[in-house]
């Protein structure tokens, strides 16, 4: 416990002689034990504390009362967030310095802390708390000004096309449509250009001139989540959970994946702010990603549903709420935006761009990309929101310098626990199409990108309205990878009414001759070279166990058999070369 009085104790005399001045002390109080004494008696007395209280201005007040609900500790950034001000203190300057004029307050707040004995006797004097209410609104700008320029606003609703454009990827990846880099497993710029043709509406913003994971955000979105939250390996395969919620779009899959990304996902958004430098400098040492995650999506959590929130209304709720974060473990900051001798990075203009755009690059690229939150960004790709981010380059530091809003929808209620659970707006099963007796199927509505996948892989494209079921390229599926019992499960639940007998009896037929043929192991072919060998084999029991004759020169050794085959040759006098 830290008491008062051992703060005072800490402090020069000359300082406490300020102290004792506005408290109403004498100028014959020299010594500094005096003096110490006189402030800890007036400020431990109830009466003159409650004298001294009352003379306070309001704000101080407030700061006080904030740090008492909040444990006694004292958090400047989040008060200036939530009340726009510190309490105000006298200026004194020089040519040579300026000086921090001392105010009543100080002996409330020591070093950001209330001391132990002040907290006991504050109880009857504070403000009640004011909690701090993040309010959305219902409907935003259609342009917005910034440096005297005008720029369009564009709201994107995310919700169906987030959940059709996560199910076409993983179907693209069961399906071995992607190719990812071999040393970052991102991936292939061939493959980004795949997935941008085959989403439902593009990216966010219109077709950039070269499509790449760096310039494009959904892609890369889709890309980093599924790999971070187990729904696909490092080496680009679906995962079981991967598979299940692309057959059954369980929002219980879905939740789990996500909290696995917030919780342990290694990849560091802070690389997506393309022109930040010093992420790899040799003296930089960053935080966690997780540790910055989980508070940006725990942030989220406490935001209301349904309503536009301004970006610039969640940062301050980000400071007044406690969820704020260090980006680096060191002292000094590494970081800079531009050349590193013009664009070091200090105070707000620090925050804002790296800690402000590392939330706007998890609240677009992923939340937005996955159909949780709608948002509203400035529609030129060049404007930047970023305050302080033109003092060091004339562009846009990020893909997600024109976020302006979000809005939290039912889906993204369910990921961040502000609801228990989560109907889809469309059911699971749909009249997509009818298979005649010929296997010939014709579509009955236009297919998402995701079904059009699945169907392809099973079927011949006849013409806008029709395809043909497809033996070889069915079992072609099933052979590199695809599930059986899940091709058939997307026939029947998309069937219009019963199908065909016919179209049933071929599948069920398919699905039994699966396991008609089976690999037994691997073997090795080996030839005999000398007379009676064949004889020698035979006659060894215990070769004639480990190979099987083929023709009178060769004979067959399983591989699992290989190992004791030649140790056996060797006991005999013989060597496998």
């Amino acid at each position: 416990m830290t008491t008062l009085k051992e703060q005072l104790e800490q402090w020069r005399s000359d300082d406490l002689k300020k102290y004792v001045y506005l408290l109403g002390g004498k100028s014959s109080i020299q010594r500094k034990a005096e003096r110490v004494t006189f402030i800890q008696r007036k400020m431990i007395f109830k009466d003159s504390l409650r004298a001294i209280w009352q003379e306070l201005d309001e704000i101080s007040r407030r700061a006080i009362s904030v740090a008492y609900h909040n444990g006694g500790e004292f958090n400047s950034a989040a008060f200036v967030a939530q009340y726009g001000r510190l309490p105000p203190r006298p200026k004194k300057e020089s040519y040579w310095y300026y000086s921090r004029e001392p105010i009543i307050f100080d002996l409330f707040v020591i070093n950001g802390q209330i001391p132990d004995d002040l907290m006991r006797l504050l109880a009857d004097l504070v403000l009640p708390l004011e909690p701090f209410q993040l309010e959305g609104q219902e409907t935003i700008p259609s342009e917005v000004t910034r440096n005297k320029r005008k720029w369009d606003v564009v709201a994107a609703e995310t919700k169906l096309i987030g959940r059709a454009d996560l199910l076409t990827y993983l179907q693209m990846v069961e399906q071995k449509q992607v190719k990812f880099g071999a040393k970052n497993n991102r991936l292939t710029a061939a493959s980004v250009r795949k997935l941008f043709a085959n989403l439902m509406d593009g990216d966010f913003r219109e077709e950039p001139d070269s499509v790449t994971g760096r310039t494009t955000i959904r892609p890369f979105g889709l890309d980093v989540f599924t790999q971070e939250s187990g729904l696909m390996t490092r080496t680009g395969k679906l995962t079981k959970a991967g598979r299940d919620y692309l057959r059954t779009q369980d929002p219980e899959l879905m939740l789990t994946a996500f909290e696995k990304w917030t919780e342990s996902g290694k990849f560091d958004e802070l690389h997506r702010i393309k022109n930040l430098g010093g992420l790899k400098s040799r003296g930089t040492r960053l935080t966690p990603p997780a540790s910055r995650r989980e508070k940006v999506i725990e942030a989220l959590s406490w935001c209301p549903v349904d309503t536009w929130i301004s970006v610039n209304d969640f940062y301050r709720a980000v400071i007044i709420w406690d969820f704020d974060f260090d980006v680096e473990k060191t002292e000094y900051t590494n970081l800079y935006v531009g050349s590193r001798y013009y664009g070091e990075l200090h105070g707000g203009n620090y925050w804002d761009v790296v800690n402000g755009l590392y939330i706007n690059a998890i609240i677009w690229e992923y939340l937005g990309t996955l159909g949780a939150v709608d948002v509203a960004f400035a529609e030129d790709e060049y404007a930047s929101f970023v305050d302080g981010a033109y003092d060091y380059i004339d562009e846009p530091v990020s893909l997600f310098d024109g976020l302006l809003y979000f809005r939290i929808n039912p889906w993204g209620a369910f990921l961040l626990g502000q609801a228990d659970d989560y109907t889809p707006a469309q059911p699971k099963a749909k009249e997509l199409f009818v298979i005649d007796a010929d296997k010939r199927l014709r579509l009955l509505t236009d297919l998402a990108p995701n079904e059009r996948l699945q169907l392809e892989v099973m079927a011949e494209q006849i013409d806008d309205k029709s395809y043909q079921l497809n033996e070889l390229k069915l079992l072609t599926a099933v052979e590199s990878g695809q599930q059986f019992d899940q091709l058939i499960a997307f026939l029947q639940a998309n069937h219009q009414g019963e199908m065909e007998t016919a179209v049933s009896q071929w599948l069920a037929r398919l699905q039994k001759n699966q396991g008609a043929f089976t690999e037994a192991g691997t073997a090795v072919l080996i030839q005999l070279n000398q007379r009676g060998l064949q004889k020698l084999v035979r006659e060894d029991k215990a070769l004639a166990k480990l190979c099987q004759k083929v023709d009178g020169k060769t004979i067959l050794v399983q591989s699992s058999k290989l190992t004791r085959f030649r140790k056996r040759i060797k006991e005999l006098g013989y060597l496998l070369t």
